[in-house]
């Protein structure tokens, strides 16, 4: 289920306790009777039992979310799971007490308002968090079966730091820059590994974040891309101090580059080998014309 459709229906479900509430206590607690009774109280009937219903609805996509992940759940999610769940139990209660325990009405108002507040604190803390979260995201633009989609790539953090965690280091992952084709062939490999692991939008999500963040533009050479590959992987066989000391002309540092790949063939692919030659030749360049 879609993050944004499960947080809109959480919202509306707070609305519609919000309107039950303001009409039992205009109903109930106004100094003046109000003119129209029957109103207010059909009203807060209705809300009820929409509030009601949706909250069971709610419990259901959640329970079949759970049951379709098995990733650990964070701390947050923990709480915001077991303040929805306390719900039911109130709900339950209070209607109890409407139903079959006249005695009780004068404690309504308490079971009411503690409905609420849990509600409210279940809503903010993981709709309103999924809101800020989405103001703040950063999206790419990526074409999925020939039509360009939106992607937000900052879910896509999100899930390649719970999902991919669980079967290897994200070392793995963030020791490499690939080319959108690589990276595309890479997720889908490790998809066909566990198809349940990630849903389609999960995987596009995936695919959107390391392509903007480790991702080689085969159309463009980029200082940055180089710089980050060196920093990534060429201290593992020595000291960056190594390679900075050094002054070589592009062919030569080509020749350096080929050399280490030699060692450790897996260590740079095509796409990175390219972009750390230029940019070692580009801090070349400019070293001499400093000089």
């Amino acid at each position: 289920m879609n993050p944004t459709i499960t947080t809109s229906l959480a919202f509306g479900l707070l609305i519609i306790g919000i309107v039950a509430v303001l009409f039992i206590i205009i109903l109930l607690g106004r100094n003046k009777k109000t003119h129209s009774p029957n109103f207010f109280r059909w009203g807060h009937r209705l809300a009820g039992y929409t509030f009601f219903v949706l909250y069971i609805y709610i419990c259901y996509l959640m329970s079949l979310k759970i049951t379709s992940d098995p990733i650990t759940w964070s701390a947050k999610d923990v709480v915001h799971a077991y303040l929805g769940l306390a719900i039911f139990p109130l709900l339950v209660a209070k209607i109890c007490v409407v139903r079959g325990f006249k005695e009780y009405y004068p404690r309504l108002p308490i079971y009411g308002m503690t409905i609420m507040v849990t509600l409210y604190l279940t809503v903010i803390m993981s709709g309103g968090y999924f809101l800020i979260t989405l103001a703040r995201s950063q999206y790419i633009v990526l074409l999925q079966q020939g039509k360009p989609v939106r992607v937000n790539a900052s879910e896509g953090r999100k899930v390649v730091q719970t999902k991919c965690s669980s079967c290897h280091s994200l070392e793995r992952v963030y020791s490499h820059f690939k080319t959108t084709a690589e990276w595309r062939d890479y997720v889908a490999r490790m998809r066909a590994k566990d198809p349940l692991r990630l849903s389609d939008r999960e995987e596009l999500q995936a695919l959107g974040f390391l392509i903007k963040n480790l991702g080689i533009d085969e159309q463009k050479m980029d200082e940055q891309v180089g710089m980050k590959i060196i920093l990534n992987k060429c201290h593992l066989c020595h000291t960056l101090e190594r390679i900075f000391q050094q002054k070589r002309t592009q062919s030569d540092w080509l020749k350096v580059i080929e050399t280490m790949r030699a060692f450790d063939p897996q260590l740079l692919s095509d796409s990175e080998a390219r972009q750390v030659n230029y940019y070692l030749g580009k801090m070349l360049l400019k070293q001499k014309t400093d000089s």
